[in-house]
């Protein structure tokens, strides 16, 4: 399977930095940072769609490296990767998802993939949005008789049940494959019922 997302590891324990790398090269195109500002010399370069970021880093930290990515759009998904417990702050920190150190390569992976599933929904419902509306606009007016004879209105059709089908697919995978894996963090969580939404 043939992945396009380009991941920025930022975490200034080299070892630890380098070893992310190795697990997630197969799959993804790697850059790496030590450090914070090293990590924002590596946006105003490249083009990055996901960031796996450690929270307590010396120099620039984590949050001060998260806070620069979310005001300059550089990054779409952001996964902290940080040995700090989560408090109740957790839930101000503009993060995608939020992963406890030590982690393994499997947690890590998904999570990543995870991260790419969501870009991927995300471009497909923009562009479902955008030919949705296009065929509204014709609908209410053109004749319908009119326009069913024309073949780029039939490909306007056949592409939106494409991407409907392709969302609904998108949202049963991160549902199927992945809130399990959530859930899963919290072992407390593990007997109770969870509501569907």
């Amino acid at each position: 399977m043939t992945h396009s997302s380009t991941v920025l590891i930022v975490e200034d324990e080299e070892n630890l930095a380098d070893l992310f790398g190795i697990w997630l090269q197969e799959q993804f195109e790697v850059h790496v940072a030590y450090a914070g500002e090293d990590a924002l010399e590596i946006f105003a370069e490249e083009s990055i769609d996901i960031v796996l970021l450690d929270r307590r880093m010396p120099g620039l930290s984590g949050t001060e490296v998260l806070q620069s990515i979310r005001e300059n759009g550089d990054a779409q998904q952001v996964i902290m990767v940080t040995a700090v417990q989560p408090t109740e702050d957790l839930a101000s920190i503009d993060v995608d998802d939020y992963l406890l150190k030590p982690i393994d390569r499997t947690k890590l992976l998904r999570a990543v993939e995870a991260a790419e599933l969501v870009l991927t929904y995300e471009d497909s419902l923009t562009e479902l949005l955008s030919l949705t509306a296009r065929k509204a606009t014709l609908e209410a007016n053109l004749d319908k008789t009119e326009l069913e004879k024309d073949d780029r209105y039939g490909d306007l059709l056949q592409r939106i049940r494409e991407l409907e089908e392709e969302a609904d697919t998108t949202l049963q995978r991160l549902e199927t494959d992945y809130q399990i894996d959530m859930l899963v963090r919290d072992q407390r969580i593990g007997s109770q019922p969870v509501e569907q939404f």
